[in-house]
């Protein structure tokens, strides 16, 4: 009851006494031993719970990290299949391009000599419906492209004073022979005070052209659409706004206008429904808006175009107002494989009063050019024994001099431009080319020689 845990009786016998000692010395040395034993035990037992510990937050944190890397290799191989694609597409819509352009440059040709004919009415209104016809071709794969470079982040602008009035000029002299075809009258009320803008003069007048255009197309016959300048403002944005009296907008429609390949959807006219699209990207690339209105169907459309302002200057457009002529009898070695191609491009030339010398290949090329002097040089790029970027070279190591030369080509992306102008290239037309853009390029390229000279 006392806590004792044995007993000795009276008389006391020494040696169970020293027995009983040793055995509970002996048991206290085990008790604190065990004691201690525990004491390790649950040290040890604390530090593999710490260890434990740790190692599972670390296996959460490499988990979580490859979790991460493997997230990350996805996002990289995703982008990369993306850019991958992008690129393919690219290259896809490039050869696109070529390939409708070539088979185009030979008709826009015999469309010109054929214009120059004495020819019944009839047969001259066939003319005039396949010139219409070849340029809308033409403006679609124009489109298809623009859209790329946009969308790419590569279409850049030249920016200037420009006179929104000459770019709406412009443009609805381009539209002529569609608004003429459908007898369609263009009211003008251009009056705003100071029409000036800080832009790209051929993008303002392709956003102008695309509106007229679309105008043009959802209009009945013997209509009038309305073209309308005025600033809201002093100092403020310049608004140009185009009103037909055609099909109408459907109000649930209107937000989705400007979609790509929205208007192909909405409407049964010919046309990808790129135009708008790419009016509103470049319209905002000028720093403007653009918007739709119509009251709904058969009651027209409204499109207004809003632009900052800017100072004008002597030369507003950038653009010559004299442009220089060629001299008579100007010598032009033009090369082109595709023969139909070649073969009315050098009518044209020779009847603009040019000796033209042709070939149809690189090794063609440096043999005519052994044979005769000529004064400018133009070639397609894409030809069977190479490429057309390395005549330039080949000159230069026969006769020491590099001719000034025109590139020709169905591929007119911007790289494709650099590459030619890298090349030793003065100017770059993409096909199918209108003969007064050969004029002014031949033009141009005489100019600077006679400067030089």
């Amino acid at each position: 009851d006392v806590g004792a845990v044995d007993y000795l009786t009276k008389p006391i016998n020494p040696a169970v006494l020293r027995s009983k000692v040793n055995v509970f010395v002996d048991l206290f040395g085990k008790t604190r031993a065990l004691a201690e034993m525990n004491s390790t035990r649950q040290a040890a037992e604390e530090a593999l719970r710490i260890a434990n510990m740790e190692l599972a937050a670390r296996n959460e944190a490499l988990e979580r990290e490859a979790d991460e890397r493997e997230r990350r290799i996805r996002a990289e191989s995703a982008q990369a299949e993306a850019e991958e694609a992008n690129a393919a597409k690219d290259r896809f819509l490039a050869m696109l391009s070529h390939e409708l352009r070539t088979p185009l440059s030979p008709i826009v040709h015999a469309v010109t000599l054929l214009e120059e004919i004495d020819c019944p009415p009839a047969v001259r209104e066939h003319i005039d419906t396949i010139q219409r016809n070849v340029r809308l071709e033409a403006r679609l794969i124009d489109d298809l492209l623009d859209l790329a470079r946009i969308r790419n982040g590569k279409l850049r602008l030249e920016l200037h004073p420009v006179d929104v009035h000459e770019a709406l000029r412009q443009a609805m002299k381009t539209c002529q022979p569609e608004l003429s075809a459908r007898r369609i009258r263009v009211a003008e009320k251009l009056e705003a005070p100071d029409p000036h803008v800080r832009g790209d003069f051929a993008r303002l007048q392709q956003v102008f052209w695309n509106l007229l255009t679309n105008a043009a197309k959802f209009s009945p016959e013997d209509s009038i659409i309305e073209v309308s300048t005025y600033v809201t403002e002093p100092g403020g944005r310049i608004s140009v706004q185009i009103a037909d009296q055609g099909i109408g907008i459907m109000p649930d429609k209107l937000d989705r206008i400007f979609d790509a390949f929205e208007q192909g959807a909405l409407h049964t006219h010919a046309g990808l429904g790129l135009g708008l699209a790419i009016c509103k990207a470049l319209v905002e690339m000028h720093s403007g808006v653009i918007a739709a209105h119509s009251d709904g169907p058969n009651c027209g459309s409204k499109f207004t175009v809003r632009l900052p302002s800017a100072m004008p200057s002597d030369q507003p457009n950038g653009e010559s107002k004299h442009p220089f002529s060629p001299p008579e009898g100007l010598r032009l070695l033009v090369v082109e494989d595709h023969p139909d191609t070649l073969g009315t491009l050098t009518r044209l030339l020779t009847r603009r009063g040019y000796i033209v010398r042709t070939a149809a290949s690189l090794a063609e090329t440096l043999e005519v050019a052994r044979a005769y002097e000529f004064d400018v040089l133009i070639s397609d790029i894409g030809l069977p024994d190479g490429r057309g970027t390395e005549l330039l070279d080949q000159f230069f190591a026969i006769h020491g001099w590099r001719p000034p030369a025109i590139a020709m080509s169905g591929f007119g992306m911007d790289d494709d431009v650099e590459r030619s102008q890298q090349a030793g290239f003065s100017e770059h037309l993409t096909k199918p080319v209108e003969f007064s853009a050969w004029q002014e390029a031949i033009c141009r390229l005489a100019s600077r020689q006679s400067g030089k000279g």
